[in-house]
């Protein structure tokens, strides 16, 4: 009964240390999380805006960089080939942009919205349904991460 006792006891610190370091927030974490739909702007369907959530670390440096991409095929449905390489060969539509400027690498949580469109390049008209969107980014640290995923298109 008491070597009983006292492997349940032994079970339950074991629990609990390691319990404690799964809910403990790694240093240097990188992550990003694309939120919600796809905003198309109004006044001009070649620009939509993209919110995502991301934690990155290093600050601004010569490696933080970040690139957001929004492509579509005719029909505006998922479609598997828009996630291969130059896959914009069969998209009817795909505004992208690299704001490195709006990424604050501080190893803080940030929620913000991103612009794409056609200023860099890109062709045709965003439509509502849905979309590949692609977010790329490369923390002050060099560590790189991404969001990709089909979204609806509001």
């Amino acid at each position: 009964m008491k070597r009983a006792l006292l492997f349940a006891a032994a079970l339950m610190l074991i629990a609990i240390a390691t319990a404690g370091a799964a809910w403990a927030s790694p240093q240097g974490k990188t992550d990003a999380q694309v939120l919600g739909n796809i905003r198309i702007d109004p006044a001009d369907p070649t620009v939509a805006y993209v919110t995502a959530r991301y934690i990155c670390n290093g600050g601004m440096t010569e490696q933080t960089h970040l690139w957001v991409s929004v492509k579509q095929t005719a029909d505006r449905l998922p479609d598997r080939r828009l996630k291969e390489e130059e896959s914009s060969a069969i998209s009817a539509a795909w505004s992208q942009n690299h704001p490195t400027a709006q990424v604050n690498c501080d190893g803080q949580w940030h929620v913000d919205t991103f612009t794409v469109s056609h200023d860099e390049y890109g062709f045709g008209e965003l439509e509502q349904r849905q979309a590949y969107v692609q977010f790329c980014l490369f923390g002050g640290d060099g560590t790189f991460v991404f969001s990709m995923r089909f979204a609806e298109i509001a």
